[in-house]
């Protein structure tokens, strides 16, 4: 009987041993996570959770994203130097129309240089000053049939220019000047006369653009407002500018013929309303192209003429184009245009101008 017990008891021992062990090989061989390691019970959870949608941008959140772009692309081309030169080279052919009996009435057929020097100052982004002065040569058929060379200085022109910023792709720029009446010329001598045919031939050759430069005996005051728009490669710009010829001098040898009177007006009136487009057809080096126009009018003349006859006067109005290529390379930016007249007087006289620009930036 104590055998049996004893028997039993080591068997229970035994099997006791056997389950432990057995549940020893069942267990997990990773420790369970806790907070305390770092892990997150929560994790699992969370993964299980659907990624947010991602919504599509609406074409107007495209379009305001787009607009920034080009908005500081814009910003990037206007960027200039606070300092800057230029001269600038006119080549004349034709006649300079004159006051007279009719629209034929013109100076000796000339071939004309002029060459212009000036620069700008930038006081601020929006405010810059500037000045400018033209000086001409050219040979001038004179009365007899002979040649004459003839040089003669123009206006002296100092100017500013204050900009509007409407947004920020487009610009108003407000610009006045005055003149220093440098001009050569008279109406009452040979020699004078001959400098006074020569700025005209100048003022011709320009297409009737800047009277503020060739003004003889006169004193300018130019007022003007415009409109700059620049988006990717494309420019477009309109302005119109008012000159006013304030008489300080001079006078004529007559003033009445058989053909009519003649009258030196005290102020000279021009308006030129212009509008260009320019496109920038390559980035490196940049190479434009642009097509310029104006609409010159002369309501009042610095001399005026009445027929005695009834004869019409020549037309007052004269339209200009200029189609222009042009280039950058670093600091120095040079232009090529034609300037030629479509219609009045000049394109009677055929008057016209080839144009070389450079710009120096520093």
């Amino acid at each position: 009987m104590r055998k049996s017990l004893r028997l039993a008891i080591i068997l229970t021992i035994i099997s006791s041993h056997a389950l432990a062990a057995k549940g020893k090989k069942g267990a997990p061989k990773e420790p369970v996570a806790t907070m305390d390691q770092g892990e997150d019970p929560t994790a699992k959870e969370e993964s299980d959770k659907k990624a947010p949608v991602v919504k599509p941008e609406t074409e107007e959140e495209l379009a305001a994203k787009q607009a920034k772009i080009d908005a500081a692309d814009a910003k990037k081309r206007r960027q200039r130097d606070k300092f800057g030169l230029f001269a600038n080279v006119l080549v004349g052919f034709g006649k300079a129309p004159l006051w007279g009996v009719g629209a034929d009435e013109t100076a000796g057929k000339t071939t004309s240089g002029t060459l212009m020097v000036g620069g700008y100052y930038d006081l601020s982004p929006d405010f810059t000053l500037g000045a400018r002065l033209p000086w001409t040569v050219g040979s001038q058929r004179q009365p007899d049939g002979g040649n004459k060379t003839v040089t003669a200085l123009g206006t002296l022109e100092l100017m500013g220019e204050y900009r509007v910023t409407l947004n920020p792709f487009a610009r108003l720029p407000i610009f006045f000047g005055l003149g220093v009446p440098t001009a050569q010329g008279t109406y009452n001598d040979e020699a004078g006369v001959r400098q006074t045919y020569m700025n005209l031939m100048a003022d011709a050759a320009s297409g009737y653009r800047d009277p503020e430069l060739f003004g003889t005996k006169r004193l300018p005051l130019i007022v003007g407002v415009g409109f700059d728009y620049q988006r990717k490669a494309l420019s477009l710009r309109a302005a119109n500018k008012l000159v006013l010829g304030l008489k300080v001098g001079g006078e004529l040898p007559y003033t009445q013929d058989m053909y009519g009177t003649y009258e030196l007006k005290t102020f000279a009136v021009r308006n030129v309303t212009s509008a260009g487009v320019a496109y920038e057809f390559l980035d490196k080096p940049k190479l434009y192209g642009a097509l310029d126009t104006w609409l010159a009018y002369s309501p009042v003349n610095a001399v005026e003429f009445k027929s005695a006859l009834g004869a019409n006067p020549p037309t007052r109005l004269q339209f200009v184009v200029e189609p222009r290529v042009g280039a950058r390379f670093g600091k120095i930016s040079p232009s090529i245009g034609y300037i030629f007249p479509i219609g009045g007087r000049l394109a009677d006289s055929s008057s016209s101008g080839l144009e070389l620009h450079c710009d120096f930036a520093f």
